[in-house]
């Protein structure tokens, strides 16, 4: 027996294996597209349709990392308690015993076939669906040559005494978990953990006992994966892998009494074939744990939130625009739109006042309000950071003209912003320098029409957040037009008047009132960058 041989095909296999995997995952991703996260918003109502989506995301997608990460952008975002994640995390475990059940199938003899038709597929056709299916069947199809390779390469340790007076240590399940655990930390994948397992077991090199203490070891190492892999980033997705952690471990602990009885069931299910056998272990381990985890949500969340409390970042104004959500585009570009929101409310309390701090305001007051829109600047270069990383991603047809309209509303937000605290607060010096003040009558005028172009921003940004179409006169260009005139007439008529400072006055009245103008034009911008 060469040992150099057998190292390379065993490493060799288990690399096309895992190659296979991320082939197969990026497949069912595209394939997916955003249908992904508009099932899981409609499936997160309580704990059992949670359990449901995640298990059907992570059956489907064969991902139970993009799961995590969807869950995760809905909890950041708001759209999401973090007890509704808590299953659909018990659901990614679930989905997850999809991929054992495919591998322990005997159908490696077809993946030379089913690479071949694959690759075919995601080259010959031009249709994106076609190509996806390629690009899943090839996938699946190296799964399984790697599966062949690493089965070739074990078979000459069925005569190795040394190789099987190993395996008879096994007996201890504690080194099996072991095992299983630092193996798959290693790999960072439970999949890759289970597949070699089989693959042994198939081989009659490993005995099912000693194969469930490995893969009850998978469970856990995938945990560690997935706290070194939340470590620099959002405290949300923190929370999701301790929780991971709660319930793998916990379950293992349980678990681990009766792997002589779980060893039995499944004999008794799969007679005759032990790799099917570790296949069944693997999923009744996990339909068991989900089924006794499921009431616990509620004292796991208060944990894990005592555990890992919420912490306000006051470096930055959206903490929730983080690399972490650039894996999945679409949830990038929700958190970007949530964000937008927030920098609208947050311009739009900068407005409240705005206009009465310019028209009767002292000069501290303007100070105060100039500093204001260090906010918005920050907000503004964040959202537009983000979007940039976005931008440099693979991203569909679709959702580049979603960017440029959120670049676009990002911009006029911090346009507005600068119209209060340059424009109006200049004016307003203007006026406290000259010592003069509008007349009652032209202050209501302009404060008429001023909540007008207001609440044309409010509404323009509710349509951009989602909001129902709302059809009146605060988003008409001919109404507002008509207002526009008749102010504009009426200080030009003041302009006759023959007071001291009256050129002065009228030029700060026409000043807002140009304000104004632009703070509706920019509201109806807004309007067609909404949906």
């Amino acid at each position: 027996m060469s040992w150099w041989t057998l190292g390379i095909l065993l490493l060799g296999g288990l690399a096309v294996f895992l190659h296979g995997m991320t082939v197969m995952t990026d497949g069912l991703k595209a394939a997916a597209g955003n249908r992904m996260k508009l099932f899981l918003k409609a499936m997160t109502r309580n704990r059992w349709t949670s359990l449901l989506a995640g298990t059907g995301i992570t059956a489907v997608i064969q991902s139970s990392s993009v799961t995590t990460v969807l869950a995760v952008g809905f909890v950041s975002a708001g759209l999401l308690s973090f007890q509704s994640t808590l299953g659909l995390i018990l659901g990614a475990n679930l989905g997850t015993t999809i991929t054992a059940q495919i591998i322990a199938f005997k159908i490696t003899k077809a993946s030379w076939v089913m690479v071949a038709f694959g690759y075919l597929f995601s080259i010959v056709f031009s249709k994106k669906s076609y190509k996806d299916i390629g690009t899943i069947v090839l996938g699946l199809g190296l799964v399984f040559l790697g599966m062949n390779v690493m089965s070739e390469a074990t078979t000459p340790l069925k005569s190795y005494q040394p190789f099987i007076d190993l395996m008879k240590g096994l007996d201890n399940y504690l080194w099996g978990i072991l095992i299983g655990t630092v193996f798959t930390a290693a790999v960072q994948s439970s999949s890759a953990t289970t597949g070699v397992v089989i693959v042994l077991a198939s081989q009659g090199l490993i005995g099912v006992e000693a194969g469930i203490a490995i893969v009850f070891g998978a469970n856990i190492g995938t945990c560690v994966t997935a706290v070194f892999s939340a470590i620099g980033k959002p405290r949300a997705a923190m929370r999701v892998a301790i929780s991971h952690v709660f319930f793998n471990v916990a379950g293992v602990i349980i678990w681990y009494a009766f792997i002589d009885q779980l060893s039995v069931l499944v004999n008794m299910i799969s007679e005759n074939s032990e790799s099917r056998q570790i296949a069944n272990a693997h999923t009744i381990f996990n339909i068991a744990n989900t089924l006794v985890f499921i009431w616990l949500v509620h004292p796991v969340s208060k944990l894990v939130l005592w555990i890992l409390p919420v912490k306000k970042d006051t470096t930055r104004l959206f903490p929730e625009l983080h690399s972490f959500y650039l894996d999945n585009t679409s949830m990038a570009l929700d958190m970007a739109n949530s964000s937008i929101y927030k920098l609208g409310g947050e311009t739009l309390n900068l407005m409240k006042n705005g206009l009465e701090i310019a028209l009767k305001g002292q000069a501290s007051e303007l100070s105060a309000l100039r500093k204001k829109d260090v906010i918005i600047d920050h907000g503004h270069k964040e959202i537009l950071g983000f979007l940039q990383q976005v931008q440099s991603k693979s991203i569909s047809k679709k959702e580049i003209k979603r960017l440029e309209k959120q670049i676009e509303a990002v911009n006029v937000l911090e346009t507005a912003a600068d119209l209060i605290t340059t424009n109006l607060v200049e004016a307003a010096e203007h006026r406290i320098e000259h010592g003069f003040e509008s007349s009652n009558e032209t202050n209501q005028r302009l404060t008429q029409l001023y909540v007008t172009a207001t609440d044309a921003i409010e509404q323009s940004l509710g349509l951009f957040n989602g909001g129902a179409t709302i059809k009146n006169k605060q988003l008409s260009k001919a109404d507002f037009k008509e207002q526009l005139q008749k102010v504009r007439t009426y200080l030009t008529k003041r302009l006759a008047e023959t007071d001291e400072n009256r050129i002065s006055i009228y030029r700060f009245e026409s000043e807002i009132l140009e304000v104004i103008r632009t703070l509706h034009s920019l509201a109806r911008r807004l309007e067609r960058k909404a949906g």
